[in-house]
């Protein structure tokens, strides 16, 4: 295993090259520009007596993306550059690059270079087979958000199907919270000196090959990773510091579909084994479930989706996630109004020990160019002995702007 302490001089150069192939002269007909500015305000809604996390946090996003044609039907560059600023924990401000790349289009086939996103799934209440990217979790709770990843991809398009092969380099690792933050992990990471199962650690090539496609009611993909886990396991310092540990890892993934009528039935299950020194070992995990829809509720005002899935994992009690017998029961509320309304509202239900977290999601377009939403959890009846029995005194509401230009 090596440590991290390698450059970044390639993913400069590719950006560079990238931005050179973007920049000015560009034809107001063959360029576009779009804006995004996110305002949030954090509130904490419940805390320890001995916590130190302050109650409310302001932040301001921006993301930007800049797009160029060259005045070509099968050409296209995308720069999409992000940038963070939070009043009250520096340690979380950050700027990142979220895609910049070159798209080359023909009749059957597509080919990518630079850093883009990618996501796989169908499941609501996590995704399994989404491994591409890195996840930001500076940003959110969720895990929802994705750093931009250096790739070079190749698509073949096969009628109803395709074949996408991915080469993966310039690994990105995940950045934690500080320990000062609310809703961070319970002891300290350090986000640097990561530990690799790589000798050539981050520069590691890793390969992914994903087969998609629809047949009569069933969407459905096939994938293959092989290369650094995205996951860290951690490491104990005498100093009580933890340190990142990526191994590498072999992933089949497989996502599943079906539409019959009103019903939705989903499925993500994953197979994993490493290839160098873990804290875990080979295991499966699955997430399956259903949603049903009932349309034109009063009288055409919305439309209701009920849902239920569970989530499954191998290892049990040993599992390295929150989330391995557990069952995800929810409703969606989608509105038919000019404001495009939505409202999520679910809970989690841990089936070994009861512990119990109920989380609600909206979301409504305001001022015409703008949307306003809304993002709270709250953690309750947590077991002593679950994994996120740290987060007993984290109940949080989140309110974000999004204005577009």
């Amino acid at each position: 295993m090596t440590n991290s302490h390698s450059g970044k001089r390639h993913e400069r150069a590719l950006a560079a090259l990238l931005l050179c192939s973007l920049g000015l002269p560009m034809t107001l007909s063959a360029s576009n520009t779009h804006f995004e500015a996110t305002l949030k305000t954090q509130a904490l809604l419940t805390q320890s007596t001995d916590s130190t996390h302050s109650s409310k946090q302001f932040g301001v996003g921006l993301e930007a993306e800049f797009s160029n044609n060259f005045d070509s039907d099968n050409l296209i560059g995308i720069f999409t550059p992000y940038a963070r600023w939070a009043n009250e924990n520096q340690e979380v401000n950050h700027a990142d690059v979220r895609e910049l790349h070159l798209l080359h289009t023909a009749e059957h086939w597509e080919g990518l270079v630079g850093i883009s996103r990618v996501f796989w799934g169908v499941t609501e209440s996590g995704h399994l087979v989404d491994i591409i990217n890195q996840t930001d979790q500076r940003e959110g709770f969720d895990g929802e958000d994705k750093l931009g990843q250096p790739m070079i991809r190749l698509s073949r398009i096969l009628g109803q199907d395709t074949l996408d092969l991915f080469l993966l380099s310039g690994f990105r690792e995940r950045k934690f919270l500080p320990a000062s933050s609310p809703l961070a992990l319970p002891f300290p990471i350090s986000n640097n000196n990561a530990v690799y199962g790589a000798s050539n650690g981050r520069q590691h090539l890793d390969i992914a090959v994903r087969f998609s496609g629809y047949r009569n009611a069933i969407d459905y993909g096939i994938s293959w990773f092989s290369g650094t886990s995205r996951d860290p396991d951690f490491i104990s310092e005498a100093t009580g510091v933890y340190l990142q540990r990526y191994p590498l890892i072999d992933q089949l993934g497989l996502d599943l579909q079906v539409t019959l009528e009103s019903w939705l039935w989903k499925l993500e299950a994953i197979h994993r084994t490493f290839d160098s020194e873990s804290s875990t070992d080979t295991y499966t995990a699955a997430i399956t479930g259903a949603e049903y829809s009932l349309f034109g509720l009063a009288n055409g005002l919305f439309d209701l989706g009920l849902l239920a899935e569970w989530h499954t994992d191998s290892r049990d009690n040993l599992a390295t996630v929150p989330l391995q017998n557990d069952l995800f029961t929810g409703l969606r509320l989608a509105f038919n109004d000019t404001q495009s309304s939505e409202v999520l509202a679910g809970a989690f239900l841990d089936l070994d020990d009861d512990s119990t977290s109920l989380r609600v999601e909206a979301s409504r377009r305001v001022f015409g160019d703008a949307r306003i939403s809304l993002e709270a959890q709250s953690f309750t009846n947590i077991d002593s002995k679950n994994a996120a029995y740290y987060l007993r005194d984290s109940d949080f509401l989140l309110l974000s702007l999004h204005v577009f230009f």
